[in-house]
């Protein structure tokens, strides 16, 4: 299992900010196609892109290129242009329906036959509620594609597309849409069995709002969060990395574990406390976001329709 603690965007054909993102402690790179591009530069940073993924050293991070939506004259050929450079997969903005994420599927599918990869080994990361369409459909969304390896949330998009004067009460919280869209991001990741990121704090100069809303999303399940500046990835990994105390009683509650289950126990006292499977999978999952491994819970098989 990865660890996708922190992924930090990197506007496509800006050296100075490969350059600086490559000394990062970011868990992976977003190489940017889409928004931090503009239109009249699309196709001139495709090359670019596909270059600092064949020949830069990103030091173990995962590397992935945010694509244009797919149903845009852009996409294809976001696909076909980088796709030489291996990255690990494409970050996937706007999809709408199942459908646009199958559209992709198949031309990943095309592609990886082309160019001698392995089939499947492409992944995806979606962004699944930046239209209201695709908020509606977010969990045949996270269904659609067993190359889907985590789904995030945007909400930028989305105010815009609804005409949402604002996002947040006085006290910095989450009003009501946007605050829908992050629970159904957790909620529809988790069915699919899939990680869950957290959106991006746009209030770069507030360390201890991003703090307070990592800490939050935390308690909500998130595996990590998407960053847009580079200040922002010691907070984000410090806090989906599990203290000292958490990852030592976590160890101990699987150990226990293992010992009653040689006896056919599955439920017993620990530490004061009645524990029995849901405890062993969030001791696992603590695990996991420590940098361990864990088996996942069973889900149902990922509709491909």
């Amino acid at each position: 299992m990865r660890r996708r603690r922190s992924l930090h965007f990197v506007p496509g054909g800006n050296e100075r900010m490969i350059a600086k993102a490559l000394g990062l402690p970011a868990d992976g790179l977003i190489l940017d196609l889409e928004d931090a591009v503009a239109p009249d530069r699309k196709a001139a940073t495709r090359p670019i892109v596909r270059d600092w993924l064949s020949k830069l050293d990103f030091g173990g991070r995962e590397r992935w290129v945010r694509m244009n939506p797919i149903f845009t004259d852009l996409a294809v050929a976001d696909l076909e242009e980088t796709i030489t450079g291996r990255p690990d997969g494409y970050v996937v903005p706007k999809p709408r329906r199942a459908s646009d994420i199958r559209e992709i599927d198949a031309h990943l599918d095309r592609l990886e036959r082309t160019h001698s990869l392995p089939n499947g080994s492409t992944k995806l990361v979606l962004i699944a509620t930046e239209t209201p369409e695709g908020l509606l459909n977010i969990g045949e969304i996270a269904y659609a594609s067993a190359r889907t390896v985590a789904v995030s949330w945007g909400v930028e998009d989305l105010s815009a597309a609804m005409g949402l004067p604002r996002l947040r009460d006085g006290r910095g919280q989450y009003l009501d849409i946007p605050r829908y869209a992050r629970v159904m991001c957790a909620i529809a990741a988790s069915a699919a069995g899939v990680d869950w990121l957290d959106t991006v704090y746009t209030d770069i100069a507030n360390l201890d709002g991003l703090r307070h809303e990592c800490e939050d999303a935390v308690a909500m399940g998130f595996s990590g969060k998407i960053s847009i500046h580079p200040s922002q990835i010691e907070v984000i990994n410090a806090a989906f990395t599990p203290s000292a105390a958490e990852l030592t009683e976590a160890r101990e509650l699987v150990a226990q574990f293992d010992e009653h289950a040689r006896r056919g126990l599955f439920a017993f006292r620990f530490k004061g406390q009645m524990v029995d499977a849901p405890h062993l999978t969030r001791a696992r999952r603590v695990i996991a976001r420590a940098g361990g491994s864990w088996d996942p819970p069973v889900v149902g098989p990922r509709v491909q329709e």
